[in-house]
């Protein structure tokens, strides 16, 4: 039983002191918190940005990025890229697998998709 008991609390105590991307003592985000995700260029990194287009917002923030279908929302867009990036609420990089998943069979590369405001 004391063995148990002891097992559960090391487990409970592991568990409080994981990484919860706060540091210790107060509960504000560390920079792992808020570390970018790779696959999405969120709103509020393209306002702060001041890149001139959608492509090099993405040279400058993804520079690991392969090229990729552009889609304005659901919808291939040649010319996208070329856009300025001050109405584009959201850039997200979708595999070939994952674009295939969310289009169909019709997508044979990866995608960028736009989100515009």
């Amino acid at each position: 039983m004391r063995i148990a008991v002891l097992a559960l609390g090391v487990a409970l105590a592991g568990g409080a002191c994981a990484s919860s991307g706060t540091a210790a003592g107060d509960q504000t985000p560390t920079n792992t918190a808020t570390t970018r995700r790779t696959n999405v260029i969120t709103l509020q990194e393209i306002r702060e940005s001041t890149a001139p287009t959608v492509a090099d917002l993405i040279r400058q923030l993804r520079p690991s990025w392969p090229r990729a279908v552009v889609f304005i929302n659901n919808d291939p867009d040649p010319t996208a890229l070329t856009r300025s990036p001050a109405n584009v609420r959201e850039i997200r990089y979708y595999t070939k697998s994952e674009a295939q998943s969310k289009w169909g069979s019709r997508v044979q590369d990866p995608v960028i998709q736009l989100t515009p405001r």
